[in-house]
């Protein structure tokens, strides 16, 4: 009786520990924001967001199913991972992509939901154990007929330019506004290394836009007509008249010639080699070797000839 009473207390005491230690893993999970956001949606406009999936202790592959409840805007909503995926050992913020798609014809609203997330250590499910822990991310979105223009200058660079090449100019937008936007005119002044003479001045009116919601690179090329070497560059960023970027950057042009393209000079003509197997240089190894001795076998014979004349 009492063997029967510790063999099951020793039993109860193991299940403890599993589940305790089941617990410890999915310790600390939590979502980052928890929420998908956007007051100023049109319709058919598109918006994402990424929301982190967030453990502290990030011992174990965990398994991730997503449900959206959203009723009647379900159908706008995509997460990008798929309704199930796993957030590799390790990892202790995993980005999860939430899309949102709106219809052409959406009607003006507030429209509300709840994105749930639940996790379990992969293979939980084959051993029997429902330990799992999640949370919970809120949807809060809103269909307005205001047409709202917001974006910010992320940053710009001139990247180093072969002499002779255009200059390109890039501009890194983000655009929160809920209509295609960006700046409508750059003008771009340079200077030599010491900023002491001005050598050129170009103005280019911008006509690409970045989509709304989205993150994206503008490109303007001017002419360059400047030799080889490190220039300044003012930089002047407009939009509709106004000048929102006032500063300067330092860019280089370059002579030297990129990777895998061919120079070709008129000075000296240029061979290429002929592609020949192994077995034609044994040949051609072969011939110089019988070559050089019937050279010597025909010096050894005019010697003894020689010698014999002699005598």
């Amino acid at each position: 009786m009492n063997f029967t009473r510790k063999t099951l207390v020793f039993i109860f005491a193991l299940a403890a520990l599993f589940i305790c230690q089941n617990e410890i893993v999915l310790a600390g999970f939590g979502v980052s924001p928890p929420y998908v956001l956007n007051k100023n949606l049109v319709p058919g406009s598109y918006y994402e967001q990424d929301v982190y999936l967030v453990q502290s202790d990030p011992n174990v592959d965990l398994l991730a199913k997503v449900v959206v409840d959203a009723g009647d805007i379900n159908s706008w909503i995509k997460i990008e991972n798929g309704d199930s995926f796993t957030i590799p050992k390790g990892t202790q913020q995993f980005p999860m992509k939430v899309e949102v798609n709106v219809p052409a014809d959406a009607k003006l609203g507030k429209y509300k939901g709840t994105i749930t997330i639940s996790t379990s250590p992969v293979g939980n499910e084959k051993d029997g154990v429902s330990v799992t822990l999640g949370a919970n991310v809120a949807i809060n979105l809103e269909v307005t007929s205001i047409q709202v223009s917001d974006f910010s200058i992320q940053n710009f660079q001139i990247p180093d330019v072969k002499k002779g090449s255009p200059i390109n100019f890039v501009i890194k937008i983000k655009n929160d506004g809920n209509i295609a936007n960006g700046p409508t005119k750059v003008a771009l002044t340079f200077f030599d290394q010491y900023h002491a003479q001005q050598l050129d001045k170009q103005e280019v009116l911008v006509t690409q836009k970045i989509k709304s919601f989205e993150t994206g690179d503008i490109s303007v090329e001017v002419p360059n007509n400047l030799d080889a070497g490190q220039y300044w560059a003012n930089v002047q960023i407009y939009n509709d008249g106004e000048a929102i970027v006032d500063s300067k950057i330092v860019f280089t042009v370059t002579d030297v010639v990129p990777s895998g393209e061919v120079v070709k000079s008129s000075k000296w003509p240029s061979f290429s080699m002929p592609s020949i197997p192994l077995w034609g240089y044994i040949l051609i190894a072969a011939a110089v070797v019988i070559i050089i001795l019937v050279i010597i076998i025909i010096f050894i014979l005019k010697k003894k000839n020689k010698d014999n004349n002699i005598y």
